[in-house]
């Protein structure tokens, strides 16, 4: 759908040797995300279950055929982990798609440290992904060209929410820093700039929940689609990430995994709040039928469609998100 361009995806953090996005002819740009895969080779059946992962990762691209490829962490949860990485790294070279993996909080507690999680992710020339100073994955931003290649229609994000709690005292999952959230502001605002004034349409990926998906769905007044078949298990504190995005008015929806048994969006305050749906097969807990979503911006449009294809095919929670609401197709 869309078409590559030769310019390098914009990375206020990191720069990736990689062509910039954009819209195609039919105006439109597909996003597949697959989450919480939990790839593991550490006996032989859970090698069989990654490779039904792997079946199902094929089917999807095949089928939807995506512009861009949303990897929101739990990837490898196993070791030897750099056999699972090397094998996914090898699927996507097959599918010629370009990529951005986010980490999760299971990823680097295997036998690979985050910089050597790194090295393998970027060892692949679809991945979109870049370094920080610490050599793990960087914080993204990429900028969607309209068709004619000419300026910023959209943009995506791609943010590292880490893993558990480093305060003493302090238990739980990670959150992310007020320098993350300072820097995801500083990039909506010039974008914004740059756009007369004007905020671009934004979606934003990563792995944990913000606090503020569990009372939005709680909330009966918010549209919603989708199912939460357990409690949400967001970061411990609060540091402002959701403000940030409501206040510079471009971050239009998040996608996140982390919790297997929940795949809703729910609309609040302008934004999309959403989950992908579980990608992985029994490596793990599980209750609903592993896939992958689906979303596609319209270019010119603060909106977007999405849906969740399982493995036999099906289409279910077909959804269009517009004007600050979620209504089901």
């Amino acid at each position: 759908m869309s078409a590559l361009l030769f310019l390098s995806g914009v990375a206020c953090m990191a720069q990736p040797d990689a062509d910039a996005l954009a819209f195609g002819r039919d105006g439109k740009f597909k996003i597949a995300q697959f989450t919480d895969m939990h790839l593991d080779a550490g006996s032989d059946y859970r090698i069989a279950q990654a490779e039904k992962t792997f079946a199902r990762l094929s089917r999807v691209m095949n089928e939807e055929k995506p512009d861009f490829v949303a990897f929101t962490g739990d990837i490898v949860t196993g070791k030897p982990a750099a056999r699972m990485w090397n094998r996914l790294m090898d699927s996507m070279a097959v599918y010629k798609v370009p990529f951005c993996v986010v980490l999760g909080n299971h990823d680097a507690e295997q036998d690979l440290t985050r910089p050597e999680i790194a090295d393998r992710v970027m060892s692949s020339p679809y991945s979109m992904n870049g370094k920080n100073s610490a050599g793990e994955l960087a914080d993204m931003e990429f900028c969607i060209k309209d068709g004619n290649g000419e300026k910023n229609a959209a943009v995506l994000y791609f943010l590292d929410s880490h893993d558990y709690s480093e305060i003493e005292g302090i238990d739980g999952y990670g959150w992310f820093t007020p320098a993350q959230v300072g820097w995801l502001r500083g990039c909506c605002q010039a974008q914004t700039s740059g756009n007369g004034g004007r905020p671009l349409p934004a979606l934003a990926f990563f792995h944990i929940a913000l606090q503020e998906y569990s009372p939005a769905w709680d909330d009966s007044g918010n549209s919603h689609i989708g199912r939460a078949a357990e409690d949400e298990c967001p970061g411990v504190l609060n540091t402002g990430m959701f403000a940030a995005m409501v206040e510079t008015g471009s971050v239009m929806g998040t996608f996140v995994g982390h919790d297997h048994d929940i795949d809703y969006i729910v609309a609040d305050h302008g934004v999309a709040l959403g989950y992908g749906r579980f990608s992985g097969d029994d490596t793990t807990y599980n209750n609903l039928r592993p896939g992958a979503r689906i979303i596609v911006l319209e270019e010119g449009c603060r909106g977007f469609e999405t849906w969740i294809r399982e493995d036999d095919g099906r289409i279910v929670d077909h959804a269009v998100f517009g004007n600050g609401i979620i209504t089901e197709k």
